[in-house]
């Protein structure tokens, strides 16, 4: 008999940034760390011979809590990774709404009907995962095998296993948290799925679903945002960048004091002159729920790219939604090259210093030039 443990890899960037990431290869979060430290200690009294990954990031650095520890071979297995999202990879599903609402709905709720020219097929993802499982017990016979993968892919194949229709998955089969394990026996030539989908190893604090709510069904839509470039040289534009600014400053200091607007003002402008998309509204359905702007200039020389200004409005604020802004930056700046991205954030604002630890940002010195105390903040990016 073969025993194969089909490990989904830990919270990675689109699972908390809400993007789409089928092939795109976005890092592990400083939650999913935690989760690979628990998934190591359920591992730990599992005798496994061997392990195989994806070649994602996120799922070989996911695999070391398994393959490191029992130093055992790691063999990298293309046809595990995740649905080719084509044309939407790395988009917002806040974007992909309001674009294709349909085909998002499709993808969530009636995967067998999904089709979006350029991506997978679900049942090009169901062939390539049963072929997957083929390869495993064919070079593994009569051995204990860890396959890290992805979720919508072990969705799919999961509950092919148990008999389910495309259809029938999409209606019955439930998604799978980060670092859920599911375990797969094979003997005389018949797959027999175990348990599927079991995260018992992490508490409510470590587990993604547990801060989440879109996998529950229709009726707990999450807030996905959208972003447009702002032109700040259009008088409306201005002044909603200046009001943005001014309440944000509000909020952070508790006054006014040292607020100097037309020196925020003619920095934004000089960031927009450097990149036309410098500076981005995020948008709810149609309401406006936030401002990023990216400096692309003034860390260049050292690969970073820097974020003047993150800003939520009232409405948004305290409902997750934040990070968002953070995967905007990310994305654009990976896209650039860049290795790191930075920004400052008063020393005395426990909220934004607690989210942004929360992100992976670290303190790595101090603005001495800046009129209240600010520290420099910075977020590693590098794939």
């Amino acid at each position: 008999m073969t025993r194969i443990y089909l490990v989904r890899h830990a919270q990675a960037e689109g699972n908390l940034y809400r993007r789409a990431h089928g092939r795109y290869n976005g890092l592990i979060t400083p939650q999913g760390y935690e989760q690979i430290a628990a998934l190591r200690a359920r591992f730990a009294d599992i005798p496994v011979d061997v392990v195989y990954s994806s070649p994602r990031y996120r799922t070989r650095t996911t695999a070391t809590a398994i393959y490191v520890p029992k130093n055992i071979p790691l063999y990298i297995l293309d046809a595990l990774h995740e649905v080719d999202c084509g044309p939407w990879e790395d988009r917002t599903w806040g974007d992909i709404r309001r674009t294709e609402a349909e085909q998002l709905e499709n993808f969530n709720f009636h995967i067998e009907r999904w089709h979006v020219p350029g991506a997978e097929s679900a049942e090009e993802v169901r062939a390539r995962m049963l072929g997957a499982l083929d390869t495993i017990v064919r070079e593994c016979p009569g051995k204990t095998v860890a396959a890290v993968s992805h979720g919508m892919a072990t969705r799919i194949l999961l509950g092919t296993l148990q008999g389910l229709s495309l259809a029938e998955i999409s209606e019955k089969f439930p998604h799978g948290d980060n670092t859920a394990v599911s375990l797969i026996e094979y003997d005389n030539g018949r797959y027999n799925v175990v348990f599927a989908n079991d995260a018992s190893h992490l508490n409510k604090e470590l587990s993604t679903f547990a801060h989440q709510t879109w996998w529950k069904g229709r009726t707990f839509q999450e807030i996905g945002l959208y972003f447009v470039p702002l032109d700040i040289t259009q008088n409306e534009n201005a002044a909603l960048y200046q009001l943005c600014r001014a309440e944000g400053w509000m909020s952070s200091h508790g006054s006014m004091e040292h607020y100097d607007g037309q020196a925020f003002f003619d920095q934004a402008k000089q960031n927009q002159r450097s990149y036309s998309k410098a500076i981005l509204a995020a948008y709810h359905e149609n309401k406006f729920a936030g401002l990023l702007q990216l400096d692309t200039e003034q860390d260049r020389s050292d690969g970073a790219g820097r974020v003047p200004f993150v800003y939520m409005a009232p409405d948004y604020r305290k409902k997750g939604v934040g990070i968002q802004l953070v995967g905007e930056a990310v994305s654009r700046f990976r896209a650039m090259g860049r290795r790191c991205i930075r920004l400052r954030c008063a020393r005395e604002n426990e909220i934004a210093q607690n989210f942004y630890r929360r992100c992976g940002f670290r303190k790595t010195g101090v603005d001495e030039n800046a009129p209240v105390a600010l520290d420099i903040l910075e977020l590693n990016i590098s794939v």
